[in-house]
């Protein structure tokens, strides 16, 4: 008498559950969009800000002196949002040249009350703006993958590289808040 006895059937069952499980996984794994191909940039009719080749002496002469906010290094304007509301706009220096430029709603109490400029920024190509859905992302904006899953005061995130850099869509409740560009070194 040998001692291989038939398998389980319902051990064979659980077995063939699991592979199924296994290769839908596998299956649906996040695969990044193809990159922008040209540079992503933050857009107002004043000034394209582009991490790949605007200095700061660009932004200066298009915007002027910013203030110091929210720390030592970052420069600040206040503008227009779409909808009216105060947005603000900092930007990042990094040999004089810029590194990121950030557009977002101002979330804390002690933000600087400046008084908003009449200018209008988006992420272009993609005419993406602060208080659009997200779901008008254009197609290279894919979930931002292998972040915390604690975005700070987003609940969303959604990333597009581009050659020489990054941008970040984030949000809310399906609208978004924060629009960001970053030079990558």
């Amino acid at each position: 008498m040998s001692d291989e006895r038939p398998p389980d059937f319902t051990m064979q069952r659980a077995v063939e559950i699991l592979a199924d499980i296994y290769e839908r996984a596998r299956s649906n794994e996040r695969v990044p969009p193809p990159p922008a191909d040209r540079p992503i940039v933050m857009f107002s009719e004043t000034i394209a800000l582009d991490v790949t080749s605007t200095t700061r002496a660009d932004v200066e002469r298009a915007l002027g002196v910013a203030f110091a906010y929210p720390q030592r290094g970052w420069h600040t304007y206040c503008v227009r949002g779409d909808d009216g509301r105060r947005l603000f706009l900092s930007c990042f220096y990094a040999k004089d040249r810029l590194a990121s430029a950030e557009l977002y709603l101002p979330r804390v109490e002690r933000a600087p009350n400046l008084a908003p400029r009449d200018l209008r920024f988006r992420l272009v190509p993609g005419e993406i703006a602060i208080g659009r859905s997200i779901t008008t992302l254009p197609e290279h904006f894919a979930p931002a993958g292998g972040l915390p899953t604690n975005l700070g005061p987003y609940a969303q995130m959604f990333e597009a590289r581009f050659p020489g850099g990054a941008a970040y869509a984030m949000g809310n409740e399906g609208a978004l808040e924060r629009l960001a560009i970053y030079v990558l070194v």
